[in-house]
Parts: C-alpha cells; structure tokens; sequence
C-alpha cells in the first residue's frame, strides 16, 4: 500500500470532508475517494459510515482504530525518513533530545549548539517535555538523552550525569503584600498561608519539606511547567515556589527571594538509557558534556 494513502486517509478523517481533504491535498475528489476504496479493499473492512444526506464523512469502529494505527505508521516513517537523510549526507547519525521546559534555551546555548557547531554532518531531535514524559521516552528508546532540572519519577532506572544545583526561590509581584517585608531569605515557615504557585515536578518535594516545618502549603495554582507557575504569579495572586539558577532573569516587576533548606534544591542531570547501545554520536555528545560541564 502506498505510504501517500495512509497519509491522505487521516487528511479524510481529519477534515471529515472529500471535498475539504481533496482540496488540502492538492488532488481531484474521485482520485480521492478510490484511494479511499482501495484502501478498504485491501483491509476488506468498511472504514466510513455513508449517510445519505450528509456531506460530514464519519469513522466506523474499524476507522478509527485504522486512523490511529495509520497515524502511528506516518509518525514511524518520518522517523525513518529524518534518519536515513542523516546517513544519506555521509552523517553520523542523529541525536535525540528532551529537554526540560524551563530549561530549553539553556541546554541548547550551553550545549547543543557548540557541540552541533563542532558537529555539522549530525542531524538532531529535539523535544520540551516534563519529567513523566522524559522518562516515558527513555524507557521506549525515543530519545537518546533527557536534560531535567527535576529528577526523573525513576531515576534509578538511567545512567546520569549531575551537572549542577538549582535553588528554590520565591517570587512574586512586587506589589504583593507579602509577611516577610525584611528578610534576605526566607524559610517555608514564611510561606504558612500565603497562596503558592508551583509546577507538578516540585510538589512533592515541596510537600515533603514544608511537613518537616508542620506548615501545609496553600496551593492556589499548580501547572505542567514552571513558567506557568511563574507566569500566574506576576497576576499579584500568588507566589511561585520555582527551582532557578541564582544567574537566572527575574520577571519584569517581579521580586525574587531565596528559600533556605538543605533540601531544597534540585540537580541539573543528564539522563540516557542503561538497556540501550550508545551510537557513535552519542559517545561523542557525551565525550563533549563530560568536558563542558
């Protein structure tokens, strides 16, 4: 079966439309509609619910379990495709990385681009995700490398690479009343009560830590990323419990402050898989990290 029908199949369920998919496609509706039989010839089951009447195309229970699976098969091609062009312009191979949201620009600048630079014949992936996601895409073999600023929910499970520390700060609006007016650095006794803002990879340890001071955190926001969390705070409705680095950009009109407690802190870590075999790529990634950190 030709790869194009597949593709143009989820163009047909996406837009529920011959007309509308033959249009995006760029291709006349009765050519279309054959692919569209072919393909349902070759499978010998009914993908489409035809209704007299309606012009809105509807999947069958076999439709939309083809739709996922043709969506999976497109996704694996392109894969390989990205891979066999690598090796096709007398390349490496290509790297694949996952990076930690907040931490994104850092890597790249601090890492991936010098070594790119020094590197031109590799090809790269890169991806934003939380730690669940970094984890789940290790463990697949999807990725080569993650780059987390929290640790990964099994870490054990990876070989890493700590890099270094970042410390927890609060931050808030500089209008928001606050009831540590003099403090240098504050403690999470100083944050009994006040609204926090926080993202999912910190609250645990969060949590954790505010109990050793019998003080239960008031979350009035929690989001995916610390940006997030960052981004709610300079409403003036909370104060965002984040982990940065003490050279980090403080938000316009906000105010940052240290928290103190040996606990309260995370590692910037690389993260690669113990079960898969490095690629020659990816030693050099490494070889280069090692020296860079």
């Amino acid at each position: 079966m030709d790869f194009a029908f597949y593709r143009n199949f989820i163009t047909v369920a996406e837009t529920g439309n011959l007309s509308a998919a033959a249009k995006r496609l760029g291709i006349v509706q009765p050519a279309l509609s054959a692919q569209m039989k072919a393909i349902e010839r070759n499978y010998g089951v009914q993908l489409f619910k035809m209704q007299r009447g309606k012009r809105h195309i509807e999947l069958t229970e076999a439709g939309e379990t083809f739709l996922q699976q043709a969506r999976q098969l497109c996704n694996t091609e392109d894969d390989i495709s990205l891979r066999m062009q690598a090796f096709g312009r007398r390349a490496a191979g290509t790297l694949r990385f996952s990076v930690s949201h907040v931490r994104t620009d850092y890597f790249l600048r601090s890492y991936l681009i010098p070594f790119a630079k020094e590197n031109p014949g590799i090809s790269y992936q890169f991806h934003d995700a939380t730690v669940e996601q970094q984890q789940q895409q290790l463990e697949a073999g999807s990725i080569d490398f993650a780059f987390a600023n929290a640790p990964l929910p099994a870490a054990h499970n990876f070989a890493t690479i700590k890099v270094q520390r970042e410390n927890f700060y609060a931050f808030y609006n500089a209008g928001f009343a606050v009831p540590w007016a003099n403090k240098s650095m504050l403690s999470p006794e100083d944050l009994a009560g006040v609204p926090l803002c926080c993202n999912y990879g910190s609250y645990a340890l969060l949590r954790n830590v505010f109990k050793d001071y019998a003080v239960k955190p008031n979350v009035a926001f929690i989001a995916t990323t610390a940006e997030s969390a960052l981004t709610f705070a300079t409403s003036g409705l909370g104060v965002a419990v984040v982990a940065a680095l003490e050279g980090d950009a403080v938000p316009q009109e906000m105010v940052r402050q240290q928290l103190v407690d040996e606990k309260l802190h995370f590692d910037q870590t690389l993260y690669w898989s113990k079960e898969h075999k490095l690629s020659p790529a990816s030693e050099g990634f490494l070889e280069f990290f090692r020296k860079h950190i």
